[in-house]
Order: C-alpha cells, then sequence, then structure tokens
C-alpha cells in the first residue's frame, strides 16, 4: 500500500446522502487525510453531515454501528434510513446499529 494511502480514507454518501457531496462538488470518493483513528460519528460531524440523515455506515464493505473505529486505508460509506426491509436483516443493519438513536424504534 503507497505512504500515501495509509493516512487517508475514501468515503462516499449512498442514496439522498450523496447531495451533501454533490452540492459541495466533492469528488466520489472523498478522499480525507485522517490523522488519526475516528468513528463513523466523527466524520460525520467532521464532514458536516447530519446525524439523524445517517442511519449506518459501511466500513471496508460491512454494515457497522456509527461508533465503529475508522483508521486509515479504511472505506467509508454513510447510509440514510430506509432501506428495504429485508435487505436491513441481511446487510447487518439491525444488528449493527440499536445504539444509534436516530435508528428505527419500534413502537
Amino acid at each position: 500500500m503507497p505512504e500515501q494511502d495509509r493516512k487517508t480514507i475514501e468515503v462516499r454518501g449512498f442514496l439522498h446522502l450523496y447531495k451533501y457531496f454533490k452540492d459541495r462538488n466533492w469528488p466520489s470518493p472523498l478522499i480525507i487525510d485522517l490523522e488519526g483513528p475516528t468513528t463513523g460519528t466523527g466524520l460525520a460531524e467532521k464532514l458536516e453531515i447530519p446525524l439523524e440523515e445517517i442511519e449506518i455506515i459501511f466500513v471496508n464493505g460491512f454494515a457497522q454501528s456509527l461508533d465503529y473505529p475508522i483508521h486509515a486505508g479504511d472505506r467509508v460509506a454513510f447510509v440514510p434510513p430506509g432501506c428495504p426491509g429485508p435487505y436491513r436483516m441481511a446487510l447487518g443493519f439491525y444488528s449493527k446499529n440499536q445504539g444509534n438513536k436516530y435508528n428505527f424504534v419500534r413502537k
């Protein structure tokens, strides 16, 4: 892995979260320098993407909670609420986002 890749992450926004990239003229993927480990929440705050618009993140292709640690070299994608039901279980959304206060809540 080249030296530059070890200090950066790739970030994408799925579905309507892509609008933040488009409106800010960011490329997709957005390559960000990472000074140290962060979390999905920390990254969203750094990019000024509202947490209430993010249900879960993918890190290197796997569904993770917003508090999952992100390290240099990772590929990250923000996923908004609204993924169809059957896919939520198959992709691991339910088990990974129980701590997300913006998660869909059973009433």
